[in-house]
């Protein structure tokens, strides 16, 4: 059935395909990437959304390419290797190495080709092209493959490449192949994303992140790899972004070395004017030709082996974290006698935490520094102190991107100085520096954020003597928090 379902989609792909042509003008590096670039983001492949007829004939234009230059299918006899229910197809090819041994490890070179597709504004449906995001790097691995082909004899690793789908919906296709590639996972010795490479001039280099994370990194990448002429190369030991994200994601959870290569954001990214016409194709030319030097090198040198280090982004079972917390809410004092309370009062608090994870619990110590404020009826009260909560967490596991936290646990809080309207409060005889009481709450965390929602119930009186209605008073808190973690 599979077999089936799979020769109809190729079927279908060779039909949207049959009007793009995979003939050339011109011969050079250059006018290559151009053509690719510009079939890739014209206006006819309308933004090539994942998912859409658009994109499987911006898949068949890849696929054309590669069986034109030789390259064979990765698995079978088709490029196409669909997932998520046959939704999105990852395209996948192989140049072969020679040594006998080193042949079945493999270095991944891949770049993503779905962009953004069609938004509608002021009632006008715009085009996001993407021809920076991501044709560029498509192109560039389209014609890496080519060199790579005509090299072959001299590669002793064998060299995947890979164009992902589904990468601006979360990385989908990439992490598709790094959770079920067709061999054992530890065979793949390398995996290089390229993406975003067509602005070299406005960037002034193209950078490869991801150094820290081969051994003798440096060697490979400057000193074995030849760098063209007018090229400028600027590297990374990891990638740190945690706003942006690419393909190497899912690789390097799983502690494979990674190179993200990219010039950057300088393009007019995510935005419609994201063009064919505005990419430095000069400058892809010699991105190409030194991805070609280094893939190469990678491929020969027998002594190549990962560093054992990984991105903090990338670590998926982070046993330690530290963070920074903002707080903004308001507090009320609470009357242990009589039907009401008083008045809320706006208050914060800013402070730093540490979190123990073990999987589905973790504990959270917090220190920081609150703003407290109530309203009283001999006037409104303000104090300054130094809270300690120690929170045990109940979690969805942290080595995911996003999840969900309640939290509950004891805290102390000490008020070092206040007023009450606009005098100092007699801490001797009237109020209670020291505080003891009760925190909870629920919190949602997305990669390195988490936003949520902090009660705080004082469990001590902060008055010393009742008041008229035989009642202590005793304070309320609760906070909206935005939380960093790292």
């Amino acid at each position: 059935m599979f077999k089936k379902i799979s020769y109809l989609y190729v079927g279908l792909f060779i039909i949207l395909t049959n009007n793009i042509p995979v003939t050339y003008s011109q011969t050079t590096l250059e006018a290559m990437l151009k053509q690719h670039v510009y079939t890739l983001a014209a206006d006819s492949l309308m933004g090539r959304e994942a998912g859409s007829m658009f994109a499987k004939k911006a898949a068949g234009y890849i696929a054309a390419q590669w069986k034109e230059i030789g390259i064979t299918p990765l698995v079978g006899d088709s490029y196409f290797q669909p997932f998520m229910q046959n939704q999105y197809h990852n395209l996948a090819g192989i140049i072969e190495g020679n040594d006998p041994i080193l042949k079945y490890e493999y270095i991944i070179v891949g770049a993503h080709y779905d962009h953004l597709g069609i938004k509608t504004k002021n009632g006008d449906e715009v085009i996001y092209n993407g021809a920076d995001d991501n044709a560029s790097g498509v192109a560039a691995v389209i014609e890496l493959g080519r060199q790579l082909m005509s090299l072959q004899p001299t590669l002793r690793r064998s060299v995947i490449l890979i164009a992902f789908d589904a990468e601006e919906l979360g990385l989908h296709g990439s992490n598709e192949f790094a959770n079920n590639p067709p061999f054992p996972v530890n065979h793949i010795k390398l995996m290089m994303s390229i993406d975003m490479v067509g602005w070299y001039k406005t960037s002034g280099y193209v950078k490869y992140e991801g150094l820290g994370t081969i051994k003798n990194g440096e060697k490979f990448l400057i000193e074995v790899s030849a760098i063209p002429d007018g090229l400028h190369v600027k590297t990374q030991n990891f990638e740190k972004s945690i706003f942006t994200g690419t393909d190497t994601d899912g690789f390097a959870k799983k502690g494979i070395p990674t190179l993200s290569v990219t010039t950057g954001l300088k393009s007019p990214y995510h935005k419609p004017e994201d063009m064919a016409h505005l990419i430095d194709y000069e400058g892809m030319a010699l991105i190409t030709e030194h991805l070609t030097n280094v893939v190469q090198a990678f491929s020969q040198d027998e002594s190549f082996q990962a560093s054992g280090k990984i991105a903090s982004k990338h670590k998926i079972d982070k046993k330690f974290v530290f963070g920074f917390s903002a707080n903004i809410g308001s507090n009320h004092h609470f009357y242990t006698e009589g039907a009401l309370d008083g008045k809320t009062a706006f208050s914060s608090a800013i402070g730093i935490s540490g979190q123990l994870n073990m999987k589905f619990f973790a504990i959270r110590p917090e220190v920081y520094y609150d703003f407290v404020n109530a309203q009283h009826p001999m006037g409104k009260i303000t104090t300054h102190g130094v809270a300690v909560p120690l929170n045990l967490m109940f979690q969805t596991p942290p080595s995911a991107i996003t999840g969900v936290a309640a939290f509950v646990g004891p805290y102390y809080s000490y008020k070092f100085a206040g007023r009450q309207d606009g005098a100092q409060i007699d801490f001797d005889n009237l109020f209670n520096r020291d505080e003891f009481g009760l925190n909870m709450g629920i919190e949602y965390w997305l990669a390195n954020f988490r936003i949520g929602f902090t009660h705080r119930s004082a469990l001590s009186n902060f008055s010393q003597t009742k008041n008229a209605d035989n009642a202590h008073i005793r304070n309320r808190a609760s906070f909206a928090t935005l939380r960093f973690s790292f």
